[in-house]
């Protein structure tokens, strides 16, 4: 099974353009604070707490909501969840770089300060 972080960005990576440029924008201004990555579940407040992303592996499906209006009326990966996406995507690799344990190696939720 691939880990949470993997499947997060295959999914935002299918996102819409618009959702593409705008979550790339967030996450580059440094508007992405992870709150939350396990296993299982990785939760985000984007935009100084705008909005509230949540991703959830279950049975291996990964789902996932937006508090956003995007997000919440047509559960769309929004801009914000890629954003989330995309920090996801940039902790991970820096935590495989050599010398370092993978972000998703333990079992236990961690809460993640930026």
């Amino acid at each position: 099974m691939k880990e949470i972080a993997e499947l997060i960005g295959a999914e935002a990576d299918r996102a819409g353009q618009a959702a593409l440029a705008r979550g790339g924008e967030l996450e580059k201004s440094g508007a992405v604070q992870l709150v939350r990555f396990s296993p299982s579940v990785v939760a985000a407040e984007v935009d100084d707490g705008a909005a509230r992303v949540e991703f959830r592996l279950a049975d291996g499906v990964l789902h996932w909501w937006c508090t956003c209006a995007e997000g919440r009326d047509n559960g769309a990966m929004c801009a914000h969840c890629v954003a989330t996406a995309q920090s996801v995507r940039s902790r991970t690799d820096r935590k495989a770089s050599p010398g370092a344990s993978s972000a998703t190696a333990s079992a236990s939720t961690v809460r993640i300060a930026s």
